[in-house]
Formats: C-alpha cells, structure tokens, sequence
C-alpha cells in the first residue's frame, strides 16, 4: 500500500491525513523495551488543550506516530516535528496525574 501524506501545521498538535483530522503523538514516549507497544507520556498534565487532545484520542481510537527530536535529555518538552510515521489505532487510553497512556494496536497505514 502506497504511504499517506500527512499535512499539519507548525505549533498545532493535529494533523490531516485524506481530510480528517488526527492527533499526533511523539515517537519519543514510545516504551521501546519490550513488544507491549506502549505509550506513556509521564510529563501530559490536565488543561484545558490536552484535555481536548486526549478526548480527540479517545474519540477516533488513532493517532499519528511522529518523529521528533526532544529538547534535550533532561528536557524533551517541547518537541520539534522532524516527520510523519504512521497512522494507528490505539486502545486502553488512560490520562490521569501520571500522564497519558495508551496501547498501540494495529498499524493502519504508512505515512510520508
């Protein structure tokens, strides 16, 4: 299958893949160590923009997965976008005083 193209815009934290609307989440909270394809941002707190982002994620059940390069070691926020891996469909979503976690599911489709 022939990867998607991905449009977003600086700043925002959506992007459009065929015309709808995504939110996008950062290669770097992927948990890498084993193959239960979590993702766990421990710094996401509660406001009123990553409340709206978090129920677009429950919402639609996919997200888009981005490369990105973090501040640095002891900082990673904010993140800059360095590119659009892929679309996938994720359950078990959880935000709470922990963060935000959720389960990658299945790959729906490449991105370019």
């Amino acid at each position: 299958m022939e990867p998607k193209k991905a449009i977003g815009s600086r700043g925002s934290w959506f992007a459009k893949v065929d015309g709808e609307s995504l939110p996008c989440v950062h290669e770097y909270w992927w948990v890498k160590r084993d193959q239960s394809r979590r993702y766990n941002d421990h710094l996401l707190q509660s406001s009123p923009q990553n409340d709206a982002f978090v129920a677009a994620i429950k919402d639609t059940r996919r997200v888009i997965l981005t490369s990105d390069k973090p501040h640095s070691v002891d900082n990673p926020a904010p993140f800059e976008r360095t590119g659009y891996i892929a679309v996938w469909a994720v359950d078990d979503v959880e935000f709470d005083d922990n963060g935000l976690r959720f389960r990658f599911v299945d790959r729906v489709c490449s991105l370019k």
